[in-house]
């Protein structure tokens, strides 16, 4: 069927917890070690990429990425070990989709009716992707397939470069995937919605339960919001950045006018956004449930530190919203590495990705 896997379901070789995460503007590199019932961060690395290196998902400047993986490795805090990684994949160059699929025809095994239904529901010939599944209803006439699909060219640019830095890549996975893992807890029943703000995009990712079932693209993005700083108090864009983070919606400038009206274009955008996703899920997914609600509501990424974010989507959606915690499902065994509150936001893929590692235990 595929010699890629795509979604939590593949398995990796015993002891990898390697992940590796380049979404964005940084490179993140995260290593648990299983210590009992709990684990340690034996070794994590964050480097900038400049702009150029990755193009729509894909690394053009293999020989610059490289040496910034590298220098990740040689300055990392603690020690990374062994060859096996994780890689996540942009939530923009991957496809997933809800599938009907009939079981009740004989002729054919499920997987080949999959496979039919996939070629008919995602906008690309079924030879230029790897993709994967999983099954969430079934019966005697109809299964509910939620399948999982990315473009080869992606993949096969991603396996090419880390093959040349003598790494095995053993699994790879939609971005949003890792951040549930990493976000919602694991005894969590229902749906939740992820508010990724990235630093040039963002995402939404509704979750039954830590398995995202629908994802949708915002015009919204964290540096959008600097911006917006720039432009209204002539700061430099370095400083901006870090007004953003102290004052954010909460402050005020020398004449009394708050800040919430710097922002309020960009917020509102934002909030009619998130609405449209939610509104999907009720009318889209699912149809047989009859009261489907969201729950729980996390807002993440690196440009989610726009101070009182939360607060203002608490009172525009009339539910509240929480901060990502993504250390949230580790029981650690020492300290949480010195990662400050604010970086952490952005390595809640990667420490997902290390926790899928965990998957393999739990059958062999």
């Amino acid at each position: 069927m595929k010699n890629i896997q795509i979604t939590n379901f593949s398995r990796c070789s015993g002891g990898c917890f390697f992940g590796v995460d380049f979404s964005g503007a940084s490179l993140k590199v995260l290593q648990l070690a299983k210590k009992g019932k709990g684990f340690d961060v034996v070794a994590w690395s964050q480097r900038k990429i400049p702009k150029g290196v990755i193009d729509q998902g894909k690394i053009v400047k293999k020989e610059v990425f490289v040496e910034i993986f590298k220098e990740a490795m040689e300055k990392a805090e603690g020690h990374f070990s062994g060859k096996e990684i994780m890689l996540t994949i942009p939530e923009e160059k991957v496809f997933t989709r809800f599938i009907p699929v009939p079981t009740s025809k004989e002729e054919h095994s499920l997987e080949d009716v999959i496979k039919l239904e996939t070629e008919s529901n995602i906008p690309v010939a079924i030879s230029d992707i790897y993709y994967d599944w999983e099954i969430f209803n079934q019966d005697e006439k109809k299964a509910s397939v939620l399948v999982m699909a990315a473009n080869k060219e992606i993949v096969d640019n991603y396996l090419e470069v880390f093959d040349s830095l003598g790494l095995k890549t053993i699994a790879l996975e939609p971005e949003s995937l890792s951040m549930a893992r990493s976000l919602i807890t694991k005894d969590f029943k229902g749906y939740a919605l992820l508010i990724d703000i990235g630093t040039d995009s963002s995402n939404f990712a509704v979750c039954k339960e830590n398995i995202p079932v629908f994802t949708a693209n915002s015009s919204i993005s964290g540096r959008m919001m600097t911006e917006v700083v720039v432009k209204a108090k002539g700061f430099s864009f370095e400083k901006a950045e870090r007004y953003k983070i102290k004052k954010g919606i909460e402050g005020s400038d020398t004449k009394g006018q708050k800040n919430s009206v710097i922002f309020n274009k960009l917020l509102e955008t934002l909030v009619q956004e998130i609405k449209k996703t939610t509104e999907f899920l009720q009318e889209n997914l699912f149809l047989e449930e009859k009261n489907k609600k969201i729950t729980k509501i996390i807002l993440c990424g690196g440009g989610s530190n726009l101070k009182g974010l939360d607060s203002y989507l608490t009172v525009k959606l009339r539910q509240p919203v929480e901060h990502s915690n993504p250390w949230i499902n580790l029981n650690f065994v020492k300290k949480i590495p010195p990662i400050s509150k604010q970086e952490s936001q952005a390595f809640a893929p990667v420490i997902g990705l290390a926790l899928k590692s965990e998957d393999y235990e739990k059958v062999n």
